[in-house]
């Protein structure tokens, strides 16, 4: 994911010497706990309508009047849905998270031109150097550059 040609930051939770296994179980946990105490709320909504301006133009020739309207196409109307608890169960998540002893940090994209150290079971102290590789499907792991 690209913004403005700069690559998207991911907020992870860190917390010093846990696992990837124990981060996994508890965010796990933690999502289902957020997902029990604020299910969604899904919404159905319209965005509002409007129609272009119409214009009749007429042209006699003899006896015989030609006219044509242009304009008058109508815009909008769509019909979408949301979640509107989503960002509340984002803040129940993070609130669990936190009461295991978490603490959420942005972690950017580790640059290319730089080596990285190996990617461990056990985290690596959140640091300066502190960043993510990409991975398939979405995944990614949280590693550390090499200055």
């Amino acid at each position: 994911m690209v913004t403005q040609g700069k690559p998207i930051d991911i907020v992870y939770p860190v917390t010093s010497g846990v696992t990837a296994a124990r981060l996994q179980n508890d965010t796990t946990d933690c999502q289902i706990e957020a997902a029990q105490r604020v299910p969604p709320q899904i919404l159905t909504t319209t965005t509002p309508t409007r129609s272009s301006p119409t214009e009749t133009q007429c042209v006699t020739k003899g006896n015989t009047v030609t006219c044509t309207t242009t304009g008058g196409e109508i815009y909008g109307g769509e019909t979408y849905s949301y979640d509107a608890n989503e960002s509340l169960r984002a803040r129940a998540e993070a609130q669990c998270l936190s009461g295991r002893g978490y603490k959420l940090a942005t972690i950017p994209k580790c640059p290319a031109a730089y080596a990285t150290r190996p990617v461990l079971s056990q985290f690596y102290p959140l640091s300066a150097a502190t960043c993510y590789l990409p991975g398939a499907g979405g995944s990614y792991a949280v590693t550390e550059m090499l200055r």
